[in-house]
């Protein structure tokens, strides 16, 4: 596979209007709506070479389909994280495969850092008592113990501002089924008019009732997070500002793309880079350990994932959000 460069890791970066990552509990949140005209303007190129480079990425794998997410809390559930270590070879694929037993699990990432290497498994539930059986589940999934494990944790995701119609949860099930598929074709599918249907597609995602990530067959960029992590009493905004200006090919990572909760003041901050060149993430890790309120950096790398689309999909199938 052809290595990503600069102008395809800016391209990458603009598939956001604003050019910030957000990972509400699984893969990046990209905008459908954005085109190779929004994207032209951003990064400084033609169009043509943006559509051009949008194709070559496809066919190398990294946007080769895409998944649509309905939010956690259209269902009155919450999101949590538990990080389960792994030390054994092949323990991770292992584990990877397992967790599509274990009911209310949607994602999982394989992650490596400073400390050691776990994967994180996000879940949904919609009681305490819910949160700890999916945790003693997931311990009895691993070799580790029950109190090796770290969490669960509440994952943030901002709750969709809107309650859909029973016709919106009509078309939330048709673009899961082909997330692909033009406002043309779902007009077709849903046999409602092109404009309600562009209505109706438009105030989903701007209420955030659903959103897009790549799919499950889409090979994720080599990327590595970097976390600047600050000391006490540090204004992380104006830092990020200038890291983001400064550091070339970073992404910045939006103030809700990490599963924090707003309403705990921020004590750090964190971007993607290209993590092809272990020499310039070390660089750059440098550099924010350098930059003034900076206390320390954690470098973390994703080394696989995997999307359980299960729990979602029996939600829909059942019609549990029409009939509340």
């Amino acid at each position: 596979m052809a290595s990503v460069d600069g102008v395809d890791f800016a391209i990458y970066r603009y598939l956001s209007p604003d050019g910030a990552a957000r990972f509400w509990g699984g893969r990046r949140v990209i905008d459908p709506r954005v085109g190779a005209r929004d994207i032209a303007t951003q990064v400084g190129a033609s169009e043509t070479a943006v559509r051009s480079r949008l194709r070559s990425l496809r066919e190398r794998g990294y946007l080769a389909d895409s998944a649509v997410w309905p939010n956690p809390s259209l269902f009155g559930v919450t999101l949590q994280v538990v990080e389960v270590p792994v030390t054994e070879v092949g323990a991770s694929r292992a584990l990877l495969d397992d967790l599509a037993l274990v009911d209310g699990v949607t994602f999982a990432r394989d992650v490596l850092d400073e400390r050691d290497r776990t994967v994180q498994v996000y879940f949904v539930a919609d009681t305490p008592a819910a949160v700890a059986r999916r945790r003693g589940l997931l311990a009895r999934l691993t070799s580790a113990s029950a109190s090796a494990l770290r969490g669960p944790r509440p994952y943030f995701v901002p709750p969709a501002s809107r309650e859909p119609s029973p016709l919106d949860w009509r078309l939330i099930e048709a673009v899961r089924r082909t997330p692909d598929a033009s406002l043309r074709e779902l007009s077709a599918t849903l046999q409602i008019s092109l404009k309600t249907t562009g209505t109706r597609y438009r105030n989903l995602l701007d209420a955030g009732a659903i959103w897009w990530t790549h799919g499950s067959r889409s090979t994720e960029l080599p990327l590595a997070l970097l976390t600047a992590l600050l000391r006490k009493g540090a204004d992380p905004d104006p830092v990020a500002a200038q890291v983001a200006s400064d550091t070339p090919n970073w992404i910045p990572i939006a103030s809700n793309g990490l599963g924090l909760d707003p309403g705990v003041p921020r004590t750090e901050f964190a971007g993607l880079l290209l993590a092809d060149s272990p020499a310039a993430v070390e660089t750059a890790a440098q550099q924010l350990l350098d930059r003034r309120g900076v206390e320390r950096v954690r470098r973390t790398f994703a080394l696989g994932s995997r999307i359980y689309p299960g729990w979602f999909d029996e939600q829909l199938a059942r019609g549990t959000p029409r009939a509340k």
